[in-house]
């Protein structure tokens, strides 16, 4: 008995009619009347004898019936379910990143991915990425400089150098590149290292060089960095993206030789099947940009 065998018979054997089996399944009376005689001829069985209008089942119909009773259930339960699943498939990507990744980033592979005029939509959350998606706020995060933690499958999708910023008059303005040790003499306006990956990498970078990290005005984004830098001085260290927003406002920036560039890391749940939306997104994140 296939599936659809399976479907006409349980139908039978719970309404005991041949025209409400029609009703219930779309088809003809005559059309379940034929199935039922082909069931029966194949199986070499009587399923069914008639009694008046309904259908009696045969000893040989309830034994049947007994056993497929778990693939009825089953089948019960998938159908239950596909409104669900329906709603699951068709719900936007989420999507965590820092600030710098949503403002300077992740727009041309949107477009790359099928977003221009939002054909498709999306959720872009401006948070923490990490926590994001620990609590399934997000499907895929994007942050710089993340280190590689075991519940996260990563990816390493661009890099981007980090670079020292300035009002126009700090003297070290006059510079056109900059090193730890000379950045070390100013006031910091930088991040926690504790918390903050991009703070960890420019911790590393001044202890390489047997230098103090120890900054005098600690914020948790790039942006943060610009508007305390602006505001009221020190030497700020931020991504290249971030800082070509801030260069019209009275800031400069220089590069710093002696600190690595970080890297891109687009990353998701690990040991999780990916919905279709999200697994495409996260396909465009990992194209090399031609």
């Amino acid at each position: 008995m296939d599936l659809r065998e399976l479907e006409l018979f349980g139908t039978l054997m719970r309404v005991g009619t041949t025209t409400e089996t029609a009703r219930l399944l779309g088809i003809s009376q005559p059309g379940v009347s034929g199935q039922l005689k082909r069931l029966e001829s194949r199986l070499g069985v009587s399923l069914f004898h008639r009694t008046g209008n309904r259908l009696e089942p045969t000893h040989e119909a309830n034994e049947l019936f007994a056993l497929a009773v778990p693939i009825f259930n089953t089948h019960a339960l998938i159908r239950s379910k596909l409104p669900a699943l329906r709603n699951l498939a068709s719900r936007p990507v989420s999507v965590s990143a820092t600030p710098a990744l949503v403002e300077g980033f992740i727009g041309p592979i949107l477009i790359r991915a099928g977003y221009r005029n939002w054909k498709k939509r999306i959720v872009l959350r401006v948070h923490s990425p990490e926590d994001d998606l620990r609590s399934g706020e997000a499907d895929i995060g994007l942050q710089m400089a993340l280190p590689p933690k075991a519940e996260f499958q990563a990816y390493k999708i661009g890099h981007i150098p980090l670079v020292a910023v300035l009002r126009k008059d700090h003297p070290l303005a006059q510079m056109k590149e900059l090193t730890c040790a000379a950045v070390s003499t100013h006031p910091l306006v930088c991040y926690n290292a504790d918390w903050s990956p991009m703070g960890g990498t420019i911790r590393a970078a001044f202890t390489a060089q047997g230098l103090s990290y120890d900054p005098a005005c600690v914020v948790p984004f790039c942006a943060n960095v610009c508007s305390m830098v602006r505001a009221c001085g020190g030497v700020g260290i931020v991504d290249a993206m971030t800082v070509r927003d801030y260069v019209m406002q009275g800031l400069v920036s220089r590069p710093i030789t002696d600190i690595p560039n970080v890297s891109i890391i687009a990353f998701h749940r690990r040991n999780e099947p990916l919905r279709a939306p999200v697994q495409d997104l996260l396909t465009a994140l990992r194209k090399p940009v031609a």
